[in-house]
């Protein structure tokens, strides 16, 4: 694509759609106007190494930019039963059909909510979606199916009004305040540069133009785990490795990388031993964030020579790139092997072992706790709900799988859940921010653990809770 006038042309033409995705992740007039501009002005830097149309390119940098956003403007921010009222409303977000919508989709975890923006308003394939977020077509799959079953819990959703026409600049006032911020841009590059010249001859160097992130931050204990090890690097002293010596054989290892080249797609894996854990996939705005992890049983780590007591390698490394394509084809890859590895990315792992529940520091328990509301019974559908307040058994016909789990609690405490007296999953919860908790099993899953009854046969889903002292409740949901 060429330059300025076709750039000027798109976010004139464009730009009023894309507020709209913005609108719909940040539920804010304000926040989304801010979100938007600043994708277009990230995105004007590579406007002429653009071909065909540029906007899934500018789509991809605003999930990107908003996932840095959710990083540094709502750090700590989890589903809880009950959202913050925002600070200084319009008039039009005082009327309770407008917030519905947006409130279910601000309980769900950023990843998911992107999911099902650009799923269901952007019509998006799973294919494109995972472009869009580096992400694989199966996690895709994952978190649109999560994400559902947590709506389904949400009572009282009405259609979401999304700002109207008189509720928004026009294009051409945009236009001219993305080109302001454009300038600005590169006036503190040009600041840096001058900056970085002046260090250099003085005798040292500046850190790269990434965000700080300082892994030694990461608790000490977090979702019932002691973290025993914490590690970081840059891309260019990979691989980076580190020493853990076990003290039990039971506990989850998470990684997490970034650097800020929109145009590459890098994952970093894990290595226990020399021996491949998993990998994950890098944002590309600056930004670490522990989203993915893996469970260490005794069985893994003794396939990999790990026992207590004697130090084990945790290595990591930078996978081979690959650079997203500006043009894929229909029914193509959308990202060819190449792409040089920034040296200043950031890498970093975290291990922690299991703690017993008796054992884990629980936060101090509050005055009072957040109410927890309950879907009716024409929301229910086809699904059970077991709580707290009722029995703890109950009985649903079989339809098969896939099963969809979703509870809440109040407090801190475990929940396991059996079908016909097996053990089908174990959920916790660490405190008391009332964070929904969900699983699906397929099929195949419940026959390995035994769950394999007829077709409309009557089963028992019976839960059983441990340390559990406020409200809690449970919803099964057999396919549609």
């Amino acid at each position: 694509m060429a330059g300025t006038a076709e750039f000027d042309e798109f976010v004139t033409m464009r730009s009023r759609h894309l507020l709209r995705i913005a609108y719909l992740l940040t539920g804010d007039h304000a926040l989304a106007e801010d979100l938007l501009q600043t994708a277009l002005t990230r995105s004007w830097s590579a406007w002429r190494r653009i071909h065909g149309d540029p906007e899934p390119y500018v789509r991809r940098v605003l999930a990107n930019t908003y996932n840095s956003w959710w990083r540094r403007r709502w750090h700590g921010e989890r589903p809880t039963e009950t959202l913050p009222e925002h600070a200084a409303p319009s008039p039009q977000t005082a009327v309770d059909d407008r917030d519905e919508v947006w409130r279910a989709l601000s309980k769900l975890p950023r990843q998911q909510k992107l999911v099902l923006v650009l799923r269901y308003f952007e019509d998006l394939s799973e294919a494109d979606i995972a472009q869009t977020l580096g992400i694989s077509p199966g996690s895709v799959k994952t978190h649109t199916s999560r994400a559902l079953a947590s709506l389904r819990l949400d009572p009282g959703l009405r259609a979401l009004p999304l700002p109207a026409d008189d509720d928004v600049p026009a294009g051409n006032e945009r236009l001219a305040a993305v080109r302001g911020r454009i300038t600005q841009r590169r006036r503190n590059r040009i600041a840096a540069a001058f900056l970085a010249l002046a260090s250099a001859a003085a005798g040292y160097l500046v850190a790269p133009l990434m965000m700080p992130y300082d892994v030694a931050d990461f608790p000490e204990y977090d979702q019932g785990q002691h973290i025993v090890l914490r590690g970081q690097s840059s891309f260019g002293k990979a691989p980076a490795t580190f020493v853990w010596t076990p003290t039990k054989l039971d506990g989850e290892v998470r990684i997490a990388c970034a650097h800020d080249d929109e145009t590459l797609h890098l994952q970093v894996s894990v290595l226990i031993n020399g021996d491949k854990v998993y990998g994950t996939g890098c944002s590309t705005n600056g930004v670490i964030t522990f989203g993915s992890s893996v469970r260490l049983t005794a069985a893994s780590l003794g396939s990999r020579g790990v026992s207590i007591g004697t130090p084990a390698t945790i290595t990591l490394i930078v996978e081979e790139p690959s650079t997203w394509l500006e043009d894929p084809p229909p029914g193509g890859a959308y990202a060819e092997p190449g792409g040089t590895v920034p040296d200043d990315g950031v890498m970093a792992v975290v291990l922690g072992e299991s703690v017993p529940f008796d054992e884990y520091p629980l936060p101090a328990r509050p005055d009072e706790l957040k109410t927890l509301s309950r879907p009716d019974a024409a929301q229910l559908g086809r699904s059970v709900l077991v709580n707290a307040a009722g029995p703890h058994t109950v009985t649903m016909p079989w339809r098969g799988g896939p099963l969809e789990l979703a509870g809440r609690s109040q407090t801190p405490g475990i929940m396991r859940i059996k079908i016909n007296g097996l053990l089908i999953r174990t959920q916790t919860w660490w405190d008391y921010t009332s964070m929904s908790r969900g699983a699906q099993l397929s099929a195949e899953e419940l026959a390995e653990l035994g769950v394999n009854p007829q077709l409309d046969e009557p089963v028992t889903i019976t839960v059983e809770t441990e340390h559990m002292t406020g409200d809690w409740w449970l919803r099964v949901s057999p396919p549609s």
